[in-house]
């Protein structure tokens, strides 16, 4: 087979899985429900309307979309312009798909990268903690994350200023793989101080993220990359983190995927070892020193773990992992009901910040909880 066609075999088959999530109403949940109910995109645009009709949170009007979808060309531009730029789309149905990434709640229908992510049997570890770190904690992760790639882990983070940063470079000091799962699409560098090492980073491992190019940094994004930073890991280190730090978000998703959970602690009066110190009094594992890390992973996904995870296209409809367990306990829940809420009255509600009132809803919205309604209005979805 020529190079060419080799090409156009390849953009072929990504065109139904951009075209279905660029449709307007086919968000993360409802993409995964369709790819449930029909086993590939492609299969839900030759549905009928009625079978499209039939998934739950498909309405009249959006079956009709999808039905009448006729923007093919648009999306094959989209593609090639990634090539183009350098970037790869990586679709669950690619083998190279990190296969611990397939095991998690709502996984991404695909990812955009710079670099290679192929190495998938390889260990990781995500580091994750505050942008305001003190020099203890950039210490601590620096050398962390430069003893654990120097003995082969890869080391997963959000190429955030403070611990992030620190995670990559000690990485990248030790010669070793290091992922950064970004909030915003491949061709955005954020924070703009980051641009030589999302340099490096794309030299030496992979830059990573499901928006598409062009989508800026919005606050909404990160605790929804939060939850790839610990599908891509075997284990989440928390080093600093404030009370209520984003690395926080990241231990939810972690628990829920069932992933291990570890914490650095810090100065008894440092606002940053809030978190560590409570994750460590509600069982998350102490670490002193890289072996406290490594003992605690998993052996590397063998050949069979990865044959399972690609044979779940072969044909047959994906099946949902299912959270550990569900927010029966969250503060935003009890006021959702069946009738629209507007977030600022949500807000009120709470009596909660702003901010974590919406980390709050993306996390029930990815669980199947939650939808988002036009006008920033929300209700259960049940």
């Amino acid at each position: 087979m020529s190079a060419a066609a080799d090409s156009d075999l390849k953009v072929s088959a990504l065109l139904p899985w951009l075209a279905l999530r660029a449709i307007p109403g086919v968000g993360l949940v409802l993409f995964h429900r369709l790819l449930q109910a029909f086993g590939a995109p492609a299969a839900v645009f030759e549905a009928s309307e009625g079978e499209l009709r039939s998934v739950r949170g498909v309405s009249p009007a959006l079956a009709r979309a999808i039905r009448s979808f006729r923007e093919w060309d648009r999306v094959e531009r989209q593609i090639l312009s990634l090539k183009a730029r350098g970037v790869e789309v990586l679709t669950r149905a690619d083998p190279r798909f990190p296969p611990q990434l397939r095991e998690i709640p709502y996984p991404p229908a695909y990812l955009f990268v710079r670099g290679r992510l192929e190495a998938t049997d390889l260990q990781a570890v995500a580091m994750v903690g505050t942008r305001a770190a003190s020099y203890y904690g950039l210490k601590a992760a620096r050398r962390l994350a430069r003893d654990l790639a120097a003995r082969g882990v890869a080391i997963v983070s959000g190429l955030a200023r403070g611990i992030d940063t620190a995670a990559h470079q000690g990485a990248l000091e030790a010669g070793g793989c290091t992922w950064a799962v970004l909030g915003c699409g491949l061709d955005v560098i954020y924070p703009p101080e980051n641009r030589e090492l999302y340099r490096q980073i794309e030299e030496r491992g992979a830059l990573v993220s499901e928006f598409p190019l062009g989508t800026p940094p919005e606050a909404r994004n990160f605790p929804i990359r939060n939850r790839i930073i610990s599908g891509l890991s075997r284990a989440v280190v928390v080093v600093e983190a404030g009370e209520k730090s984003g690395a926080l978000i990241t231990v939810r998703y972690a628990l829920d995927q069932g992933r291990e959970v570890m914490a650095v602690p810090g100065p008894l009066d440092a606002p940053t070892s809030v978190g560590p110190h409570r994750l460590i009094q509600e069982g998350a594992k102490l670490v002193r020193e890289v072996e406290d890390i490594l003992v605690e992973l998993p052996q590397p996904l063998g050949s069979a773990a990865e044959s399972a995870a690609s044979a779940q296209f072969e044909g047959r409809p994906v099946v949902a992992a299912k959270p550990g367990h569900l927010p029966t306990d969250d503060p935003v829940l009890p006021f959702l009901g069946a009738e629209p809420l507007q977030l600022a009255e949500l807000v009120e509600l709470c009596r909660l910040p702003v901010s974590e009132v919406l980390s709050r809803l993306t996390l029930l919205e990815l669980q199947g909880l939650v939808r988002e309604l036009p006008g920033k209005c929300f209700i259960l979805d049940q």
